[in-house]
This record gives C-alpha cells, structure tokens and sequence, in this order.
C-alpha cells in the first residue's frame, strides 16, 4: 500500500510578519513592566494610605499612561486573527478546527489561574485576569465566524463595548455571583477584565488585523485610521474619560476595569492611531530574531507571566532593604532588572517555542 504521511508544522499558525504590531506590543509591554513595578513600589499591596503623598499624586496625574497597557487585548485579538491566515474567506472561518481554539483557550485560562496562584496566593487562584478574558475572547470569537460572519463580530464587539454599563447596572444586584462577575465585574477585587466591555476591545483588534490584510495595507487604510484613532482619543479628551480616578484604596480598582465609554473609545483610538502610525513610519524596520522588540513582542504571554509574579515578590525585598528616602534608586533598579529579565523571558521563548518546527509522520507498516 502507498505510504501515508501527514505533516503538522508549527510555522503553520506563526504570525505573518507585520512589524507595525511586533512594535506595538513591544510598547505595550514596557509600559506594562514599568506601571507594575511602579504600583507595587510605591503602594501598600495596591493601596495609598495618604492621597497628598507625591506618589499617589503623580501617579494620578499619569493615570492616561494606562492607555498603553491596555492595548494587550486588541493586540491578542491581532494576533488570533494573523493565526487565522486564509482560513477566514468572505468574512467566515473555513477548515478550522475548534477544538484547536478550544484547547489553546483552556491552557492559557489555566496559565492565568496558576498565575494567580504563584503570584497572590490560594485565595486568588479564581480572579479573573487579562488571560481568562483572551481565552474566553478567542473561543466566542471562533464561533461566531464559523457559525455566523465578520459582521457578527463587529455587531458584538459594539454591543459588549456600549451595553457594558446598562448591563453592570441591571445585574448590580448579583455581585456575589462569579459568573456575573466574570461578564460584567464587580468590587471585590478579583474580578478584573470583564466580558462586558473587554471583549469588545479584543473583537476591535481582530477586525483591524482582518481589513490590514483585506486592503493589504494601503494608504487610504493607513490614514484612516490614524484620523479614526484621533477622533476617538478626541472624545475621550471632550468627555474627561482619558484619564481614570485613582482609587487610592485600591489601584487596580473598578474605575479601571469597569470604566466609562471615553476610556475604551481612547484604548481603540490610540490602537488605530499606532498602527497606522507604524505601518507608515517603522514598517520597514529589521527586527533582529534576539533583539529587544522582537523579544518583547513574540514573548509577551510568557513576559507577562513571569513579571507578575517576579515584581510582587522582589518587590517586598527591594522596600525592606531600601528607606524610602532612596526609593528612587531601588525604582530604578528594580525596572531595569525587569525589563532586562523580560527580554531574556522573551529570548528564551522564541529560541526554545516558536524556532523549531514540529513535524509529526505517520507511517503504515506493512507486516
């Protein structure tokens, strides 16, 4: 009998190159690094004890700096849809499997819990963080193109986006409730990144990286949507909504994660405005395989991990071992170690999980 052979590569479901986004998710990054680092050098676990302290003031005054972290969803969004390739013809997902969406969603869930778990112990194995959202994001997103359209997509993206508040408000009463929690939050200070608007942001990312391919980049993409990502940042300012309040009781608080619609407006406004920004200006650059952005931006799951946790625990150190009249230089310090372990993280994570190519063949034996 003939021999049958089938390949599985890797390369497979790699990321088209698109430097715009490597370099997006580069500053994203960094800027998460660094406001991690920050939160937790200058609070009492997330918590401000004075509100005239210069450091809650000039962390109050920096608060639209955020507007770069919260960039992470759309770009995972960018990403699910470069994995997608040619697979998603006239606006619906065609020879997908999804049980492969499923399990890659279940893996990082389980990331983001044990995460939890390292990082803040037992009673936070279950809080609801920027990774539990993406899986959720990617599996709902799936089956809306393989069951419906491109356009379902957008429809949902909109309606998580601006039915957040009335639905926060009409399932206000069931705040004890973890699923409700899960879609729309609540103050218990586990129940980050919530369904209702999050996934809206992550659906947005998508649909970029979907027209970026459609209309191959042309100019008038590109300038429209640096003028769309001006308008929305534009509203945001109109509205007072580009910079949250700071809850000095808690820093990741709700004004963050359950914001009003100027904050996500300006999230998706300044995404636009960076990629077209860099599709016209920095697209030509070479990223070398090892280098800082390129590890940055092909690392930034397993970054994000390893940061979490290594912050919050060097952290404790860094304030036992330096008075705070010499906070600055353990600040400095700590941030140049983390960002230096990040790239390493990011090095690693290439070299060791996206340079080699899996090839799985299987052979009838004849006997």
């Amino acid at each position: 009998m003939n021999e049958i052979i089938k390949k599985f590569s890797i390369s497979d479901i790699r990321l088209k190159k698109w430097v715009a986004l490597d370099i997006i998710k580069f500053i994203a990054v960094v800027i998460m690094v660094f406001v991690h680092i920050h939160l937790v050098l200058v609070t009492d676990t997330y918590r401000f004890s004075n509100t005239t302290d210069f450091y809650y003031q000039i962390t109050s005054n920096l608060m639209f700096v955020g507007l770069f972290v919260f960039l992470l969803p759309m770009t995972a969004g960018a990403i699910l849809r470069m994995n997608f390739g040619e697979r998603l013809v006239h606006g619906k997902l065609k020879n997908y499997k999804i049980n492969w969406i499923i399990s890659m969603a279940v893996f990082i869930a389980l990331l983001g819990f044990l995460m939890n778990w390292l990082t803040w112990g037992v009673d936070y194995i279950f809080a609801w963080n920027v990774l539990q959202l993406v899986a959720l994001s990617f599996i709902v997103i799936t089956l809306l193109l393989r069951l419906f359209s491109i356009r379902a997509l957008f429809l949902a993206s909109i309606f998580s986006i601006f039915m957040a508040e009335p639905l926060r408000n009409f399932l206000g009463g069931f705040d004890s409730s973890y699923l409700a929690g899960v879609f729309v939050g609540n103050n218990s200070h586990q129940m980050f990144w919530p369904f209702f608007p999050w996934f809206g942001v992550v659906g947005l990312g998508f649909l970029i990286a979907h027209y970026y391919l459609k209309y191959k980049d042309s100019v008038r993409f590109r300038v429209s949507l640096i003028i769309l990502g001006i308008f929305l940042i534009d509203i945001a300012i109109f509205r007072d909504e580009i910079s949250p309040y700071l809850d000095p009781g808690f820093a990741w608080g709700s004004n963050l994660f359950q914001p009003k619609i100027g904050w996500i407006l300006a999230v998706v406004g300044l995404f636009c405005f960076l990629v077209g920004f860099c599709n016209t200006f920095l697209n030509k650059i070479h990223l070398k395989k090892y280098g800082i952005i390129n590890s940055y931006s092909k690392g930034i799951l397993w970054i994000y991990i390893v940061q979490m946790f290594v912050s919050c625990k060097i952290a404790v150190f860094f304030k036992d071992f330096f008075p705070l009249c010499f906070l600055s230089w353990s600040y400095f310090i700590l941030l140049m170690c983390m960002l230096l372990l990040s790239w390493l993280v990011g090095a690693l994570s290439i070299k060791f999980l996206q340079a080699k190519q899996l090839r799985i063949t299987l052979r009838k034996i004849k006997l």
